[in-house]
């Protein structure tokens, strides 16, 4: 069964768009047979499921012998897996923290074990930097900030000005993403246009249906007075347009700005009923991953934040969201 799904790599570079920016780091090869474990979120969440697929491929191609454990968004359960993982003996260990702040116990006894640690996807507070070698992924309240920048953009693009109301659809409660992102987009927000009020906000739990439930309470009890909605994934996005449509709102009329230019998002930003969303995607997140542990495994030096690049992504440069069709 095919899927669509984002590949920012050659193609990009070769229409010019991000050149520099988006060059995907190259794994070296002697780390080959190495064994490392990666410890992700479930599957069920899309994302997860796309950036597993990836980073199994890139691990593979790199030559090493990888696996991986997914895990509800629960940290206890994520605890427990990392005390089976430790007790393998892996030469590295990529963790996916469900949450960053109840994993960094989880973290220390990595460090204690001496096991090389890349920490992917959700930031780590400063708090355990001591217990970790390398972060990458995305700077959650940086994509926030850039979504804020896209919500007042689309605010003007719709004639609302810098004033109006919107609600946010925020993924599963305490998810360090959603908590970045909701952060940076708050605060860059009420730099930006202090007009604009987040009159609520509701978790989505990284779920289009989910999403949709909640967005429909916000239509159902603000109708047309809300001019926007932030959703801090273009799935949940997704929903929140369908909540629109059987409310009887257009949502091309909505300021509409999601997260990661997804199958989802792309079409919706194709078609007009969504304005913006800003990049972050699951082959660069797994693709840095994978590199910096075989960096790591082969003594290179490399910083200890790895970021992926996360523009704005609109009709104007939607090319820069490649799509491509793969096999799962």
């Amino acid at each position: 069964m095919k899927k669509l799904t984002k590949i920012m790599g050659k193609s990009i570079a070769a229409g010019g768009l991000l050149a520099t920016a988006m060059t995907m780091p190259t794994a070296v090869q002697a780390a080959q047979d190495k064994n490392i474990i990666l410890l992700q979120p479930t599957e069920e969440c899309t994302y997860c499921a796309d950036y597993k697929r990836f980073f199994a491929k890139d691990a593979k191609a790199a030559g090493l012998n990888y696996e991986i454990t997914t895990s509800v968004f629960d940290p206890s359960n994520q605890a427990n897996q990392v005390e089976q993982a430790i007790s393998k003996k892996p030469d590295a260990i990529v963790l996916w923290p469900v949450d960053v702040n109840a994993l960094i116990p989880s973290m220390r006894k990595i460090k204690k074990a001496g096991i090389p640690l890349v920490i992917s996807d959700a930031m780590p507070n400063e708090y355990s930097k001591p217990f970790w070698d390398v972060y990458t992924g995305g700077n959650s309240e940086a994509i926030g900030r850039e979504s804020a920048k896209a919500m007042v953009a689309a605010f003007k693009a719709k004639g609302y000005g810098d004033k109006g109301q919107i609600f946010a659809i925020t993924g599963t409660p305490g998810a360090p993403t959603s908590l970045g992102r909701m952060k940076g987009f708050t605060e860059e927000l009420h730099k930006l246009a202090p007009g604009i009020k987040v009159v609520g906000k509701q978790s989505g739990n990284w779920d289009q249906n989910v999403s949709m439930t909640a967005a429909s309470s916000f239509f159902t009890r603000y109708g047309d007075k809300v001019q926007g909605v932030y959703a801090v994934e273009d799935l949940m996005m997704a929903g929140v347009i369908v909540a629109a449509e059987r409310s009887g709102i257009d949502p091309k009329k909505l300021a509409l700005v999601g997260v990661g230019c997804e199958v989802t998002g792309y079409n919706n930003i194709k078609n007009g009923k969504q304005f913006a969303t800003v990049l972050s995607d699951a082959y660069s997140d797994a693709k840095y991953a994978v590199d910096a542990v075989v960096k790591l495994l082969d003594g290179v030096k490399q910083d200890k934040y790895r970021y992926i690049p996360n523009p704005m992504i609109t009709n104007q440069n939607l090319n820069e969201c490649n799509l491509v069709d793969t096999k799962a």
